[in-house]
């Protein structure tokens, strides 16, 4: 017998069927060792321009160029798995693809392989071709195993897994540093293969027809909206140009559009602060990198807040408030005076860094053309990835013209800049009509 039907963000937690919340682990776990390997670069900063002898240009166009690799393949790879692989099928493009670019990250931790700047940026590159690819199938992943009505919430849940990420990078980066010295900072990139290999070998085994589709079954006898109607896979396997609707459609070019400067905004602060607190706060390496990791604390907190909040009062109106609360974080670095004050600062920031990323998500999903929730994902994942490109480059030229590595007029530069790309991407988001993402599948 089914219950009343339920409308979107009032469904209880209590009513999730367990192969929600098994999907919604393995995709989570997922997500936290790609970000422990894209942010463990930024945490190495100093080490490494140190290491190969860098200017700040230098860095910042050796970044810029492995961060641009992650924008190469989501949307090629997120229309192949919408074609391909809907549903339980996407675990059979995770399970290779996690494994492969966790081993090439391994390779980066062995000095005779990667002994040069040259085969350090190569396998960065592989890193991030890989990691770019899986990311919009693995958001996808967590919202077809979830019920519309609290997507949000899984989303936001999903992406704490960033902040965790962030931090654990941060606390191995001072450890490694401390116990094993300077020159064996390569050590730490063995850590994400030693977690991704029996998490994605469990999830190979875990995600079957079978078990989907008695969650599904589990989620309409509870009231609440199927992520996906398994009749229409035939729609996904069929469906053509959905790279062009998406292209069409304003909701995803414009919350596009907003990730990207928002991407700026967080790559440019994980970029700056390392460098900031070892070259003008005077900190060691493995103080700068672990003081450089404050805001992942409050992170995980806003991750299910807003998201949350998202499902009540609608994307628009959520990115618009988180939009605005990130450019006063970041623009408030510029009046940092004291390590009180920074860490402050850190913790406001926090609450917003990592939040608007499941929004976004969950703004694409709601509006994307039939057959192609993936494809649009993979938009918003590629404008991410263009804007964590652009980020290095920026910050890098910025803090050159301030007077280089020493001189705090860069820093105060790219404190200000990141500020004016917060509020730009608010500005995007009033080009969306009023109501349009509030409205949306309102009878979910």
């Amino acid at each position: 017998m089914k219950h009343n039907r339920i409308s979107r963000g009032s469904a209880p937690l209590s009513l999730i069927p367990k192969g929600s919340w098994v999907a919604l682990g393995v995709t989570w776990i997922i997500w936290a060792i790609n970000a422990f390997d894209r942010e463990v670069i930024l945490r190495l900063g100093p080490v490494i321009s140190h290491h190969f002898k860098l200017s700040p240009e230098q860095w910042g166009t050796i970044t810029a160029i492995i961060m641009f690799s992650l924008a190469i393949l989501p949307i090629a790879a997120s229309r192949m798995s919408d074609k391909h692989g809907v549903g339980w099928k996407r675990a059979a493009f995770q399970v290779p693809l996690v494994i492969g670019y966790n081993l090439i990250s391994a390779f980066t931790g062995i000095k005779a392989i990667a002994h040069s700047l040259t085969v350090f940026i190569a396998l960065r590159i592989g890193v991030n071709l890989g990691a770019g690819a899986g990311e919009p199938i693995g958001i996808s992943n967590t919202t077809e195993w979830w019920p519309k009505e609290r997507r949000g919430f899984a989303l936001g849940v999903h992406h704490t897994g960033y902040p965790i990420g962030a931090l654990f990078s941060g606390l191995a980066v001072a450890w490694i540093l401390k116990t094993f010295g300077d020159k064996n900072w390569m050590y730490v990139f063995f850590i994400g293969l030693i977690v991704s290999v029996p998490v994605m070998l469990f999830w190979h085994w875990y995600s079957t027809r079978d078990r989907i589709v008695a969650t599904y079954k589990e989620i309409e006898a509870n009231g609440m909206t199927v992520p996906i109607d398994p009749e229409q896979e035939a729609i996904h396997a069929d469906a053509e140009g959905a790279v062009g609707k998406c292209l069409r459609n304003s909701i995803v070019m414009l919350t596009s559009g907003t990730t990207m400067l928002t991407q700026i905004v967080y790559m440019g602060i994980n970029y700056v602060l390392p460098l900031y607190l070892a070259n003008i706060m005077g900190l060691d390496f493995s103080r700068a990198a672990a003081y450089s990791i404050v805001f992942t604390i409050t992170g995980a907190l806003g991750q299910i807040f807003w998201p949350s909040l998202s499902d009540y009062l609608g994307r628009r109106t959520t990115i618009v408030l988180c939009g605005i609360w990130m450019a006063v974080g970041v623009g408030g670095f510029y009046f940092v005076r004291s390590m009180a004050f920074y860490i402050f600062l850190q913790l406001f920031f926090g609450l917003v860094a990592n939040a608007v990323w499941p929004v976004y998500y969950a703004a694409a999903t709601d509006n994307a053309p039939d057959g192609a929730h993936g494809t649009a994902n993979g938009f918003i994942t590629t404008a991410m990835f263009i804007g964590g490109g652009l980020a290095p480059l920026l910050m890098g030229w910025l803090i050159a013209l301030g007077g280089g590595w020493e001189v705090a007029a860069g820093y105060n530069f790219t404190f200000l800049f990141m500020a004016a790309c917060a509020i730009l991407g608010v500005l995007l988001q009033l080009f969306i009509p009023k109501g349009a993402l509030e409205s949306h599948h309102q009878d979910a």
